[in-house]
């Protein structure tokens, strides 16, 4: 009994060292604004985000850095839940003066929006809204997940 369990704990550290060895970083994210002051393009896909343990890091476009500890993550959200309760109000409104318009405003897009809401050190609110790439997405909110302890509200 004793030596399974030295086992599980042994395999369990080694998968979460491979874990957080490979997957950890990306470069493939868009930073669409926040509190963080960064100058960036807004159409580059420029940023690098850190996922560990200790730390949220972020890079804007290898000038600025931004640093968040996951102790202090109060809510992480996945997809495009505020811009499409702003569409459906757009619509309503639109509907009776030109129905064409509706179909750029309904059109379901493939961004892959992850807001990171924060207290800072001040203990001011603080938020991200990054847009991943669509093969680093779903890494990503689990690497926060983890690290955070917090559900990803919309969850994909």
């Amino acid at each position: 009994m004793r030596g399974r369990r030295t086992r599980w704990i042994a395999l369990a550290t080694l998968l979460t060292r491979f874990l957080w060895a490979e997957g950890n970083f990306w470069n493939k994210i868009r930073y669409i604004g926040g509190t963080v002051p960064a100058k960036v393009n807004p159409y580059d896909w420029n940023t690098a985000l850190t996922v560990t343990p200790d730390s949220i890091k972020l890079v804007f476009a290898g000038r600025s850095t931004a640093i968040v500890a996951p102790s202090s993550v109060t809510s992480l959200i996945y997809g495009e839940k505020a811009y499409r309760h702003v569409a459906d109000m757009v619509a309503l409104s639109v509907v009776f003066v030109n129905p064409l318009v509706l179909f750029g405003i309904l059109h379901h897009s493939k961004n892959h929006f992850v807001s990171i809401e924060f207290r800072d050190a001040d203990g001011k609110a603080g938020v991200v809204l990054l847009e991943a790439d669509k093969n680093q997405y779903r890494p990503i909110l689990q690497a926060l997940r983890t690290v955070t302890g917090k559900p990803v509200q919309n969850s994909p």
